[in-house]
């Protein structure tokens, strides 16, 4: 038993407040390659970033075409806006619940942490808890908002932690607007690239995304690009991180396939554009995974 997941930053409708119309060859585009990449990977989870309301319609149809559940998961608290919905196939899992993680702070500004979804794999009844998360840009916030969004997610992990013991099965899933070394994900989250401390620190998590930092060549990689750098075009801000379980939960554990971590590569080693219309589009390329479940 296999399941096979994407995030995806769209780009199609940022969190802010927007009187801006809708781009209708923006989202035919962006429909056809969601389409083609559930088919190609089999896709079973999909999570996607900025869509909103205003797109739903749209990629509910194309989900419906797939023999996929559609739930739009997108909202406002106070002056915030949620933008994150999900596509799964309902002949693998079950969906139980949702819930906005959001942290009010004394000077009334509300942080935007992510959404808890609970789903049950439906063959092995096993339970998995995704926190998928949109964090403030650094063109919005500094890295303190982000240490805060990060403190209040390892918050519900620990109370997950607490109820369920260390062998919960935890993924998060998001855009974090920063990078898998910062002190955010680091020393506040807690998400180590160390795949072997795990073992010993069960209550830590494993963040594979490290990989994309370089490849040994000319590292045109990473799932963000920001053509006007001056210094670094490529930047690892979308990433999946897991809790210790994936690696060395109970035999009851889906596990994390480490040799099917991958991305939506849009440069080669040459700097040649291998999808001139994708690269030209869309700034944030999908990332997928793989956990499996062995009886």
């Amino acid at each position: 038993m296999e399941l096979n997941l994407c995030w995806w930053n769209m780009g199609l409708s940022p969190p802010i407040r927007s009187n801006n119309k809708i781009n209708i060859e923006d989202i035919g585009l962006a429909k056809q390659y969601l389409g083609k990449m559930i088919k190609k990977r089999a896709l079973d989870i999909v999570a996607l970033c900025e869509i909103s309301k205003k797109e739903n319609l749209d990629f509910k149809q194309l989900a419906c075409e797939l023999n996929m559940e559609y739930i739009d998961l997108s909202g406002r608290i106070g002056r915030i806006f949620i933008d994150i919905s999900l596509m799964y196939k309902m002949s693998k899992l079950e969906f139980i619940s949702s819930k906005f993680l959001t942290k009010l702070q004394p000077d009334n500004r509300t942080i935007r942490v992510g959404v808890s979804v609970v789903f049950k794999e439906i063959e092995n009844q096993k339970i998995i808890t995704f926190f998928l998360s949109h964090w403030p840009s650094v063109l919005s916030a500094d890295d303190k908002i982000r240490r805060i969004a990060a403190q209040e997610l390892r918050n519900s992990i620990d109370k997950l932690f607490e109820n369920q013991g260390k062998n919960a099965q935890i993924i998060c899933m998001g855009d974090y607007n920063t990078e898998p070394y910062s002190d955010s994900m680091i020393n506040t989250l807690y998400a180590t690239r160390d795949y072997h401390i795990i073992k010993k620190k069960r209550e830590l998590l494993f963040n594979p995304f490290w990989y994309l930092l370089s490849d040994k060549k000319t590292n045109n990689l990473g799932t963000y690009y920001y053509n006007s750098a001056s210094m670094s075009r490529w930047y690892v801000f979308d990433q999946m991180i897991f809790s210790s379980s994936f690696l060395y939960g109970r035999e009851d554990c889906f596990k994390l396939d480490l040799e099917q971590i991958d991305f939506y590569r849009i440069l080669n080693d040459d700097n040649h554009c291998l999808d001139d219309v994708f690269f030209k589009k869309f700034d944030h390329y999908p990332i997928f995974c793989r956990i499996s479940h062995e009886r």
